[in-house]
């Protein structure tokens, strides 16, 4: 009996091959683009001919290529493509950002604009978010957006202020337009005033496109083939996603969540304009394909302004920002429910949680589904009773255990004992439920080290403290989160996402063994090698 060889052979490695068994094994072969066989190196040796490119693994590890279950693809490619990076430490302080500012703006025309994204005020020398004066003083002739960490903020200055209109904190609902002590506008606008204020900022086709290219090249580095892109800037950042994957530019798959980030109504308009187009989650290829609808429901983590039921421990009396009514919630999901979409929400806080499971429910009660697999995006404060009714209701939590490595010690003093509850992954686990990682990237940094840090330590990495140690996982736990859960989260499970003939060959080879490798230390593992569709599309230098 003839032989058919395979195109590449992966071998002497530990190869976490992600099915149900769990097995390790040894090597991989690999043919038009697929998984031809996986097993013990002498196995695999028989597929090897004369054209067969052969990769040593030396021991380290082999496994499915990552799967970013909520990751902002072409705004991360946007930083210093476009938007100014500003997240600590290439900022550590208001003064240096304002000389970046200063920088920019002699390359700039008069009223052209100037992005910036990433600083975090609990980081900088000032303790304090910068003002629209700090800004006026550094660009005074050009419109400033500077975006906060979390995207859920932004500074502007006075011109940008005037280009969108803003005048007064009661445009808006409370606390979205942020006075200073008497009465002036700050400059600081939060949640629906920063996103429709976003509407006003330009970006080039051009740019768009040398973001999503820029994003790609990163993601490759990183090992990471699929990202489930969380939005950005609605319909001309889809168009060229689309565009950038079918011409081959990208070479990561997307999936697009159906959301921009102009606020709640241009949301509401955007989800309803693909309910009347009668397009539904799954259209497209294996490298774009349209993912569920998406609402945002409340703040962030770190601001901290996402909506909880009781008050934040360091400030009782506030209990962050609700965006949107549980009866909104309720109708859009309803609607994109029915129409055959996945839906989701950004939901952080507890009460914003509570409100989309409360939408999943009403809607499964009215249209019942069969493996609807709709999501909640973060999901990040929860309770034993809300991990029952999810586990229930089948929806998926999209976690993020990298907020942990670098906000944990903001997060026990906003949230105090709740954050035992807070990226539940092992209650998660012990519940049954089918959990997917996303970085939230440029929130955190794509690296999925940094989730893996977090999942397998529960601390801060800069101050040591842990937290929530209740909810640490295993390195096979999170690999399956971070490779077939995330697949399963697209409905795409069957095709990657774990080791299997057949399957896609989205495959990453590190630089150690993760299984024997220190969990404190795990943020040290690079790549080694990306492949998709079995083409070797990432080395890193010898």
């Amino acid at each position: 009996m003839s032989v058919m060889y395979a195109d590449t052979v992966i071998l002497n490695g530990s190869v976490l091959t992600v099915n149900q068994q769990d097995d390790v094994t040894e090597a991989v072969a690999i043919r038009d683009g697929k998984i031809l066989a996986v097993g013990s190196n002498s196995e695999i040796e028989a597929y090897i001919g004369d054209e067969t490119n052969v990769i040593q693994a030396g021991g380290k590890t082999v496994m499915p290529g990552f799967v970013d279950a909520h990751i902002h693809f072409g705004m991360y490619g946007l930083l210093d493509h476009g938007i100014i990076d500003i997240n600590y430490p290439k900022a550590k302080s208001i003064e240096e950002i304002k000389d970046l500012i200063r920088a920019e703006a002699k390359k700039k025309k008069k009223g052209e604009w100037i992005k910036l994204q990433g600083y975090d005020h609990n980081k900088l020398l000032e303790k304090r978010h910068p003002t629209k004066e700090d800004l006026d003083e550094a660009a005074p002739a050009n419109p400033v957006q500077c975006t906060r960490c979390c995207a859920h903020m932004a500074v502007y200055n006075s011109l940008a202020l005037e280009i969108a209109g803003v005048h007064s904190a009661d445009q808006y609902a409370p606390g979205e337009v942020v006075v200073n002590e008497n009465g002036q506008l700050h400059g600081l606008l939060k949640e629906t005033a920063h996103m429709d204020t976003s509407t006003k900022v330009e970006f080039s086709s051009d740019e768009l496109l040398d973001g999503f290219v820029n994003a790609d090249r990163i993601m490759l580095s990183l090992g990471i083939t699929t990202a489930h892109d969380a939005g950005a800037y609605g319909a001309a950042s889809t168009s060229a996603m689309q565009d950038a994957c079918e011409s081959g530019a990208v070479h990561v798959r997307l999936y697009p969540m159906l959301f921009d980030m102009f606020g709640k109504e241009s949301g509401k308009e955007y989800i309803r304009t693909f309910i009347r187009a009668g397009i539904h989650t799954g259209c497209g290829s294996q490298h774009f394909k349209v993912g569920p609808t998406k609402i945002m429901l409340d703040g962030s983590s770190s601001g901290p302004s996402c909506a909880v039921i009781e008050g934040y421990s360091h400030d009782p009396a506030n209990h962050g920002i609700q965006v949107w009514e549980q009866e909104e919630a309720d109708e859009i999901v309803l609607a994109a429910h029915k129409a055959g979409f996945q839906v989701t929400a950004h939901a952080v806080g507890d009460k914003a949680v509570t409100i989309m499971v409360n939408a999943i429910e009403k809607a499964l009660r009215q249209y019942p589904r069969e493996d609807h697999r709709h999501r909640i995006e973060h999901c990040g404060l929860t309770n034993p009773e809300l991990i029952g009714r999810i586990a229930k209701l089948g929806i998926i939590p999209i976690s993020n255990p990298s907020f942990i490595t670098i906000n944990g010690t903001d997060y026990n003093r906003y949230y105090g004992e709740r954050v035992d509850y807070l990226f539940a992954l092992k209650s998660y686990l012990d519940a049954g439920i089918i959990t997917a990682i996303g970085s939230d990237s440029p929130v955190t940094h794509p690296n999925p080290m940094n989730s893996l840090f977090g999942a397998l330590n529960r601390k801060d990495q800069k101050t040591g403290d842990s937290v929530g140690e209740m909810q640490k996982v295993g390195v096979k736990e999170i690999v399956r989160m971070f490779t077939y859960n995330g697949a399963y989260a697209s409905f795409e499970e069957t095709v990657k996402g774990s080791l299997e003939p057949g399957k896609l060959a989205d495959i990453v080879v590190l630089t150690e063994n993760l299984l024997d490798y220190p969990p404190e230390s795990i943020q040290d593992v690079r790549v080694a090698y990306t492949l998709v569709d079995g083409k070797v599309v990432y080395k890193a230098d010898a």
